[in-house]
């Protein structure tokens, strides 16, 4: 009985073994990538590195799960998960464990020689090529490049029918790569220690014409860098908004997509950029960049975070090596600045790095659990080349909320079964409230370089063929990022249009991944309203899959300071920082008043279409084709942003007149930065543009220019900036800047406004929607002699001459025997003083103090608009202190000096630029029938610029609180408190 029971028990698994028998076809590649060759075949009795990766559990949910935390209907908005809680929920069941196991034995792949990762997610064993061809039902062939770098593959690969479901993929089968035969055939110690020729194929061995992050980026002609156009002179555009259809800079873009400068650096807020070594900035550049666009930035740097022995290196310097990194840090530090920017650097010199090696370092069981590394399509560390010897980054790196990568592969490049694999992973991280932002590609409907995809499956030149995506754009789980354009001839008030200078947006539809549902719509009102006019020949025109890209900024001609000079650039690579940067302010806004990151977008852009505007010009041609024309009902585009306390899952509202966006199915409309979570339920921030006038101060500090000491005899610590001196310093930048603005401002129906974006009971934080913009322009210039070194007029602030002269605009390595030594020519100087920071570093102006007002006067003939050390100088009589009392005395007692006739405004002034959001609350906090207070900011800088307006509902309120705030003192200065005359600015409200 016994016997018979075994004898049933056996006969029970070899029933349970036979399926194993029954083998399906499971990944095939019908053509060999471009520049490969089958050699010779095996030998049977070499031995193969075989993995297998197991399917992960609970992914047919994936996307359930997704948007209950991102979709702005869901209770459960912005309710991340943690990261063991994904890791929990995906991992590998013990069934295909179980499943795979019995299949490998029933092979004859002992269990002692099959190890498994401690998540479960992989099995590995040594294989002769004899057993490998045996279980997977193929042939494994010795292939080479024409670089001469061989590897190992087969054609197409089977596994048994009843272990399909519970296998993603098995290496090494059909993916390519370029090392890994070398790695495996050499002992580390045979490998020359030199250092390695670059590869020059991406991993499926297309020519590395793309930019794909896979192993480095090393082709100085790489398809996903950005153009290079052409050298201009920065002194030609500096600051100027009028000319933005030709140079884009930093104010450009916030101009356009409508959100101010960034004001302070909210805790737990955080953005990172990525880039793949060799590409590196030069902190020169970044300098250069700076001290034209962000002074307080100069000398600045991003965080580094060394991803796989990452490295900065400067052994090659050309626009090849060093522009995208220079161009994704210049404009996403200047624009979230003073927010700090992590820098994940990945990648030695050597092998450089690929996705999935950045994703390991962010989430350390990536490496292995279901969707860890490929050996033949990730570098592997320690480097066995040379290079980096430390051990492989498993995680150690934190994700930042927001990440914005600008590389890509082709679509085509890679198996179905990688792509879905690491598409997953953004999956996980989008639960966990990160956001990543990819760059859709420069060469519209075709890939990287232009390529298109022959009907026999390979790359062609891009005059014909079927449309190539790219890749991580396709995925359904990232924000892929189009390119838009200015006009030429147009202003920044008016709609832009798809990139069609030097490239064209990257966009189309995956043939891969399936359409996921918050696209839907979407997609089918793309086709029913303006279907394309190709074939399934041309593109995958089923309606059932991806479209991309999902929102579009501005792409074409950025001005960069890259290699010591300034260049333009255009590509979707300056598209993808500056869209994950008004995200990260957006985040900044939620973060400050208790709410999560806002995560995965995407569902939130799609289901509030009406929040952004259409591109409904221009088109993304590529493969003998005009691509994909813009039209209306489809591109998400620019509108003011929001956000709500009362609507956590809505973060964006308040629609601007219509824009742009780009290609297709999605041309997602941009944005503009949320609103800031202000300082009272009543209190906002914004650009003062507000003519000077004696009761009311045209700058930061003004009341100082008027009342203070600003020569240098005056200046007690000669190495401390004082406030006088910031004074000085607004009134040779803002408050010149202010001028200009004011007339632009006259001129225009759609002045700079400021609108309460939640003044509804029960919102606990008002928005501040910038309007920007004016039909006359921005940057509209005087004429005459007295401009300074912005090309704005410059009036005698002071009113009369003295021996010290202002010097504005230096270039940041002048010292003060430079500055003294060249003003000697227009007289005898008595001293020369470059003003400081709490850095040491100069602020980048500076006084001269002469013996005599004639040679102050000669010095300002000589050196006013003149160029020194390569800048254009604003030179100045410094404003100097008359007789008379002390500021408290001053501005201490209202009535002691006459006011202006009282209205239903008050004036706040002689405000300390140390006075925090919290004192002006407590400023207030008694102060009874307060409607609305404006601080005013800089524009140029985002910095408080010294005064504010405070509204109320009748005039009686409004001089009660004279009253009560006369004579207060805050942070040691005593305010200044008057009516207000102005009538240049619109009513609260207004727009």
């Amino acid at each position: 009985m016994r016997y018979t029971l075994l004898t049933l028990g056996t006969l029970a698994a070899s029933v349970i073994a036979a399926p194993s028998s029954t083998h399906v076809l499971h990944e095939k590649r019908d053509t060999l990538p471009f520049g490969w060759e089958r050699h010779e075949k095996l030998p049977s009795h070499e031995v193969l590195p075989m993995r297998i990766g197991l399917t992960q559990s609970n992914l047919d949910k994936a996307e359930e799960f997704l948007m209950e935390v991102s979709h702005p209907s869901s209770p459960k908005y912005g309710q991340h998960w943690s990261s063991k809680q994904v890791a929990e929920t995906f991992a590998p069941s013990r069934e295909s464990f179980d499943a795979v196991l019995m299949w490998l034995k029933s092979s004859g792949i002992s269990p002692e020689r099959i190890s498994r990762s401690q998540s479960m997610g992989w099995l590995t064993f040594d294989a002769t090529v004899a057993e490998a061809e045996n279980l997977l039902k193929t042939q494994f062939f010795m292939h080479k490049h024409t670089t001469g770098k061989p590897h190992v593959g087969c054609d197409d690969y089977s596994i048994p029918e009843f272990v399909q479901p519970h296998i993603d993929f098995i290496t090494p089968t059909v993916h390519f790569d370029t090392k890994i035969p070398q790695g495996r055939h050499r002992e580390k110690r045979d490998i020359p220690l030199e250092k390695r020729a670059p590869p020059t194929v991406a991993a499926a061995g297309v020519p590395v014409v793309s930019k794909a992050a896979v192993h480095k980026i090393t082709d100085p002609n790489g398809g996903y860098l950005p153009k290079k156009g052409a050298d201009v002179d920065i002194q030609s555009i500096i600051t100027e908004l009028e000319n933005c259809d030709e140079f884009i800079v930093p104010d450009c873009l916030r101009a356009l997509y409508r959100f101010p400068p960034n004001v302070v650096a909210t805790p737990g807020n955080s953005f990172g950029i990525v880039e793949y070594t060799p590409e590196a900035y030069l902190q020169g550049d970044l300098d250069l960049f700076f001290a034209n666009f962000s002074k307080n930035q100069v000398q600045m740097t991003p965080t580094f975070d060394s991803i796989d022995g990452g490295v900065l290196q400067t052994t090659e310097e050309s626009f090849e090596y060093n522009g995208e990194s220079d161009l994704d840090l210049e404009y996403g530090m200047t624009l979230v600045n003073p927010q700090p920017v992590t820098l994940y650097q990945a990648g030695d010199l050597v092998e450089g790095a690929s996705f999935n090696n950045f994703l390991d370092a962010i989430d350390g069981s990536y490496c292995t659990y279901d969707g860890g590394d490929d050996p033949t399509q990730d570098a592997v560390y320690p480097d066995p080349f040379g290079g980096y010897e430390g051990p492989e980054n498993c995680g150690g790196f934190a994700a930042t909320k927001v990440i914005s990568t600008s590389y890509a592969y082709n679509e085509a490049d890679l198996t179905s079964f990688y792509e879905m694999r690491q598409c997953n992973e953004y999956m996980k991280l989008g639960l966990q409230g990160t956001s990543f932002f990819y760059s859709s590609g420069d060469y519209g409907v075709a890939g990287n370089g232009g390529q298109c995809i022959a009907a026999n499956g390979s790359y062609n030149d891009g005059t014909s063929g079927r449309f190539n995506p790219s890749f991580p754009g396709t995925c359904p789980y990232i924000t892929s990022v189009g390119a838009t354009q200015i006009k030429p001839g147009a202003s920044v008030t008016q709609p832009e249009e798809a990139c069609e200078t030097v490239i064209f947006s990257g966009g189309g539809f995956s043939n891969v991944f399936p359409l996921p549902s918050y696209q839907a719509a979407a997609v089918k009102s793309f086709f029913a309203n303006h279907p394309p006019p190709y074939t399934s020949a041309q593109y995958n025109n089923s309606q059932q899959t991806r479209g991309f890209p999902d929102i579009s900024a501005n792409g074409a001609n950025y001005v960069i300071a890259v290699d010591g000079t300034f260049s333009l650039v255009y590509g979707t690579s300056a598209s993808s920082p500056v869209s994950a940067s008004i995200f990260t302010l957006i985040n900044e806004a939620r973060l400050a008043i208790g709410k999560s990151s806002v995560g995965f977008i995407n569902p939130v852009l799609y289901a509030h279409p009406g929040d952004l505007n259409d591109i409904t010009s221009g088109g993304n041609m590529g493969c003998g084709t005009p691509g994909f024309t813009a039209t209306t009902g489809l591109c998400l585009r620019r509108p003011a942003l929001r956000v709500l306390s009362s609507s956590p899952s809505v973060f964006i509202s308040i629609p601007a007149s219509k824009a742009r966006s780009i290609t297709h199915l999605t041309y997602p409309g941009f944005i503009r930065k949320a609103p800031r979570p202000a300082f009272l339920p009543f209190q906002r921030r914004y650009y003062a543009d507000e003519p000077a006038t004696q009761s009311e101060p045209e700058a930061d500090g003004a009341i100082e220019a008027q009342h203070g000491d600003n020569s240098i005899a005056a200046s007690a610590d000669a190495n401390t900036s004082t406030s006088t001196e910031q004074a000085e310093e607004s009134a040779a930048a803002s408050d010149v800047e202010s001028v200009a603005e004011e007339s632009t401002e006259r001129a225009s129906s759609t002045a700079d406004s400021v609108k309460s974006a939640a003044q509804t009971a029960g919102e606990a934080v008002t928005g501040v929607a910038q309007r920007f913009g004016a039909a006359a322009g921005f940057g509209s210039q005087t004429s005459g002699a007295n401009r300074d070194a912005l090309g704005v007029e410059r009036s005698n602030l002071g009113g009369e001459t003295s021996k010290s002269v202002y010097v504005g605009n230096l270039f940041f390595d002048v010292r003060n025997e430079d500055l003294k030594k060249e003003f000697e020519r227009a007289g005898p100087v008595i001293d020369a003083k470059i003003i400081m920071d709490q850095r040491g570093l100069s602020k980048g102006f500076g006084y001269v103090n002469f013996e005599t007002i004639e040679a102050a006067q000669r010095a300002i003939e000589l050196y006013n608009l003149q160029n020194f050390e390569g800048r254009r100088l604003s030179v100045q009589f410094s404003l100097n202190r008359p007789p008379g009392p002390s500021d408290r005395q001053a501005y201490g007692n209202s009535q002691e000096r006459q006011l202006n006739p009282p209205s239903k405004t008050l004036f706040i002034g002689n405000m300390s630029f140390d006075m925090s959001d919290r004192d002006l609350n407590n400023l207030f906090r008694e102060i009874k029938n307060v409607i609305d207070v404006r601080v005013a900011i800089d524009r140029r800088t985002g910095q408080p610029r010294g005064f504010a307006h405070a509204d109320f509902t009748d005039m009686a309120s409004a001089e009660r609180a004279l009253t009560e705030l006369s004579g207060k003192v805050v942070c040691g200065r005593a305010l200044r408190i008057d009516f207000s005359t102005s009538t240049g600015r619109a009513a609260v409200g207004d727009s």
